[in-house]
């Protein structure tokens, strides 16, 4: 599979960050562009199983880096990574593109994809820009309800007791001060262990409280190798150190702005006084990863429950658990690429396996 890199940049006039992303518009006009926003630590090359597939049948891809990764800017200021300016970012390289509302042939219509901290701004795309986009889909971390705090210790204690061990620990590493060097010093241990072939290493290596820090700190290179997910090539590491390089400070800051709910406050009188929506009133697709330690099913089925209107019972919702990793559109990229067709062209309703065949 060949990189995909980056293609156009767009300066946002409001803050002057300068965002890379790769734009194909659609050879269909009947057919949506699909805009893709990835995870940590990771580039718009998370979709690259996906957008050679969609562009192929005729849908436009637009997959940024987001603030922080890759070839797009990366401040450090934690303010920039509040949902409403990064929400407004991406509406700008939208408006820039002429998209996200359709014109009198109804060509220019937006259906927006996300995985992991990806969806943290697509949470905010829908709270903020709901009219803009015809569906959404989550990926492994369900809708981010605005206005609501977020508990790393209570989380950790919780699934600490019903899973038996703490489900987001590494959140106390990312979001420290020197998160981003630690992580660069030893970023082949920590490529290797974010892309593991058994996700199951993550309840041990990486989720708990002083795990990954242990881990890629004391573990040979030569031994971390070993682990690496068959769907990660010598290629994809090396594009992802030339994106990185030795200090991941600014994706951390993601961490920062999430581990102190900056901004929560803004979104509840947001919401108090109706400028931005509580809840999805659009079709809405959960791909929920069955094997991922840091995102069960059961997650994603509560948040997706309370976040889309009516719930699974009002017909706007569907969850479909897949056999996978977090890396859901890596590991089980064919089959991913069959349930999102599926959705995109006919909407799927209710909660259930998914029924396609899965793939490397």
């Amino acid at each position: 599979m060949p990189l995909f890199l980056p293609n156009k940049t767009y300066t946002i006039p409001s803050t002057g960050h300068k965002y890379a992303y790769i734009y194909y518009p659609p050879s269909n006009g009947s057919k949506p562009t699909l805009l893709f926003l990835h995870g940590f630590p990771s580039t718009s090359h998370d979709w690259r199983f996906q957008i050679p597939h969609f562009r192929s049948l005729g849908y436009g891809t637009l997959a940024p880096d987001l603030l922080g990764y890759g070839a797009t800017d990366k401040p450090t200021d934690v303010r920039c990574y509040l949902g409403s300016e990064m929400s407004k970012e991406i509406i700008a390289i939208l408006d820039h593109e002429g998209l996200g509302l359709k014109d009198a042939k109804g060509s220019g219509g937006v259906v927006a994809i996300a995985h992991d901290w990806g969806t943290y701004v697509l949470s905010q795309l829908a709270s903020r820009y709901q009219d803009r986009f015809e569906k959404f889909v989550f990926m492994s971390v369900p809708y981010t309800i605005p206005g609501r705090r977020t508990d790393i210790e209570m989380v950790n204690k919780r699934t600490k007791e019903k899973f038996g061990y703490e489900m987001m620990g590494y959140w106390l590493l990312f979001s420290t001060p020197r998160a981003g060097k630690v992580l660069g010093e030893n970023w082949e241990n920590f490529f290797n262990a974010m892309y593991p072939a058994d996700p199951a290493i993550w309840k041990t290596a990486f989720a708990p409280t002083d795990a990954m820090e242990r881990f890629i700190t004391t573990t040979s290179p030569l031994v971390s190798s070993s682990l690496l997910a068959p769907y990660i090539t010598e290629e994809d590491k090396v594009h992802h150190h030339s994106a990185f390089g030795s200090d991941y400070s600014a994706p951390c800051t993601w961490y920062v702005r999430g581990i102190s709910s900056l901004g929560v406050e803004e979104e509840k009188d947001s919401i108090k006084n109706g400028k931005i929506k509580e809840k999805i009133g659009k079709e809405t697709l959960m791909i929920a990863t069955v094997n991922d330690p840091v995102g069960s099913p059961e997650r994603a089925r509560m948040g997706m429950q309370a976040g889309v209107e009516g719930g699974l019972a009002g017909g706007k919702l569907a969850i479909v658990e897949v056999d996978s990793g977090h890396w859901v559109m890596l590991q089980r990229a064919e089959e991913t690429n069959r349930i999102l067709e599926e959705f995109f062209e006919t909407g799927v309703k209710g909660v259930g396996k998914s029924r396609f065949k899965a793939s490397l």
